[in-house]
């Protein structure tokens, strides 16, 4: 602050001056976190690379969520003989989905003892506001649930699917609550995981889960775009909501955002992967 205000004098900071300065406090806080360089210790570079490939999965459920909802009862639209490819595809979604979560259950259990030593040294102090927060969002999004599977019990499959404006966008509104909810306590997460005191061996097993967390992400968008391409294929009129046999444009605009997000979550999860390879020789060592 001296430097700056002796470099400008009784001028006001020129937006160019605004601009590096912000840019350099970034780059300062992205150094801090462990995300880039190699100036932090290995153990807080895997620690960190580990930790963003838990964030690119709390984005990659959403898209799973969204795909989910996209794919509903997809089968019975399309004829038998060609079932197999797209059934394939979702079968293995659904299988890594449920393997990839057990994974990172895995890592918090893992590394439950050390954040209950943090807790009890007073590391509360540093995450209550992102639990309380977390609680918060999750009690109001889980009592959302009551009122509007009994609206949906009340509606057709058409309206249930855009036909009802009202009822599409508070289930839209409710989504956003979800997504919200699961950014909180991931941020809770990230906030409690960079603060306690991990044994190496526990960020050995952080490494590994990370490994096969980021390439579970990615066999699943591989596979979502063969759904997407066999559906598109055999049953376009599925992808639209139109008569089955008519030949609409197999474009979905929701499966091209849910398909985007993947990729994003893809590679972040990528360069977390890489932080963590890079790191292992050095931590070993270490």
């Amino acid at each position: 602050m001296a430097l700056i205000e002796d470099g400008l004098g009784d001028q006001p900071p020129t937006s160019k001056l605004k601009v590096s300065i912000a840019r350099a406090g970034l780059r300062e806080r992205v150094h801090q976190t462990g995300l880039i360089g190699d100036h932090p210790s290995p153990a807080e570079r895997t620690r960190a690379g580990s930790l963003l490939v838990l964030c690119a999965w709390t984005a990659f459920v959403l898209a799973g969520a969204s795909f989910s909802k996209a794919s509903e009862h997809f089968a019975q639209a399309m004829p038998a003989a060609s079932r197999t490819l797209p059934q394939d595809a979702f079968n293995v979604i659904a299988a890594l989905g449920v393997i990839g979560a057990a994974l990172v259950v895995l890592g918090a259990l893992a590394a439950l003892p050390a954040f209950v030593r943090f807790v009890r040294s007073g590391g509360w102090s540093f995450i209550g506001r992102h639990v309380l927060r977390a609680t918060a969002l999750t009690v109001v999004t889980v009592g959302a649930v009551i009122p509007l599977s009994l609206w949906a019990h009340h509606l057709n499959a058409f309206q249930r699917n855009g036909g009802d404006g009202i009822y599409s966008g508070a289930f839209g509104i409710w989504a956003l609550f979800v997504a919200a909810t699961l950014a909180q306590w991931t941020a809770a997460g990230v906030a409690a995981a960079r603060r306690i005191d991990l044994a190496r061996r526990v960020l050995y097993l952080e490494a590994v889960l990370a490994f096969t967390v980021a390439g579970a992400m990615a066999v699943m968008t591989v596979s979502t775009a063969l759904w997407w391409g066999a559906m598109a294929k055999n049953a376009p009129w599925f992808l639209q909501g139109t008569a089955t046999g008519s030949k609409p444009s197999p474009f979905n605009t929701q499966l091209l955002l849910t398909m985007a997000l993947m990729l994003i979550a893809v590679l972040i999860s990528g360069y977390g992967v890489i932080r963590v390879g890079r790191s292992w020789t050095a931590l070993r060592a270490a």
